[in-house]
């Protein structure tokens, strides 16, 4: 979204919201980019997990789409981006991301909840799919959870301003190392 956008600055290809968007945007992201290039997928999320807060941070260690198939990621990469949000003071947390197509409510938000996920978005699963062959890292800072919209928006807004230098930081070792 743009103000997702904006709040990363710099040099971003924007997605938009939802499944449609998101694959047409990767796919033309995966026709510019060499193959092995690092690739951050940053953006807010709603929090699946009742211990998180809104403006926490999770890096996906894998994607799961709305039919539960699963896509890992590089667990090294993203434990090497959770390192460097965590040195820069964020309260971040590692594991699993979950996609839908609509926004989740209710009964949905608490059956996606006991799967494990510790976030959802509209997103993920279908940049994953199409970016496969990139070294791709999967961010989300939660917005909202139950009952904390409007407030937990502007929390997950202004924490998604403070992960790039992060991201800066993950990329440049990787020149230093691959």
């Amino acid at each position: 979204m743009r103000l997702e956008a904006l709040a990363l600055g710099g040099r971003v290809v924007r997605t938009g919201m939802g499944h449609r968007r998101a694959s047409a945007a990767a796919g033309e992201l995966a026709a510019r980019l060499a193959p092995g290039a690092p690739v951050v997928l940053a953006g807010i999320s709603g929090g699946l997990d009742n211990g998180l807060a809104p403006g926490e941070v999770v890096v996906a260690t894998a994607v799961r789409d709305p039919d539960g198939a699963e896509i890992t990621l590089g667990t090294t990469d993203a434990e090497q981006v959770a390192a460097e949000l965590r040195r820069a003071g964020r309260l971040v947390h590692v594991g699993p991301v979950v996609s839908s197509t609509t926004l989740v409510h209710g009964e949905r938000r608490a059956e996606l909840g006991r799967s494990g996920a510790l976030a959802v978005d509209m997103e993920s699963a279908w940049v994953a799919g199409t970016l496969h062959a990139q070294r791709l890292v999967v961010v989300r800072v939660v917005a909202d959870t139950t009952g904390n919209v409007v407030a937990g928006l502007c929390k997950g807004l202004v924490a998604l301003r403070g992960l790039r230098s992060g991201f800066e930081r993950w990329s440049e070792a990787l020149d230093t190392t691959t």
